[in-house]
C-alpha cells in the first residue's frame, strides 16, 4: 500500500466532535490518523506498525512519506479519520 499518496489533506477529514484515539492499542496497520502536536499544525498520517501494547507506534506522514516513531507519553494527540 502506498500510504504517501492515499487521503485528503490534513485536517479535512476530522470533525469536530471526534475524539482523541486514547488506546493506541486499538489502531490497525492502515488506519488514517490525523496528528495532532502543541503549536505545530495538523497533519495526515498512517498507522506503519504497533507495539502489542500500543505503547510505540510508527506513523507515516501523508504527502511526504516520512516515517516516524511515536511513544505514547509524547505530547502529540491523534485523531482516527
Amino acid at each position: 500500500m502506498n500510504y504517501h499518496t492515499l487521503g485528503p489533506a490534513a485536517g479535512s477529514g476530522r470533525s469536530r466532535d471526534q475524539h482523541p484515539v486514547c488506546d493506541w492499542d486499538s489502531l490497525e496497520r492502515g488506519n488514517r490518523v490525523e496528528v495532532r502536536f502543541i503549536d505545530s499544525f495538523p497533519y495526515t498520517a498512517y498507522v506503519d506498525e504497533r507495539d502489542d501494547d500500543g505503547h510505540l507506534l510508527w506513523l507515516i506522514e501523508n504527502g511526504t512519506g516520512s516515517r516516524r516513531l511515536f511513544l505514547h507519553d509524547d505530547p502529540v494527540t491523534l485523531y482516527l479519520i
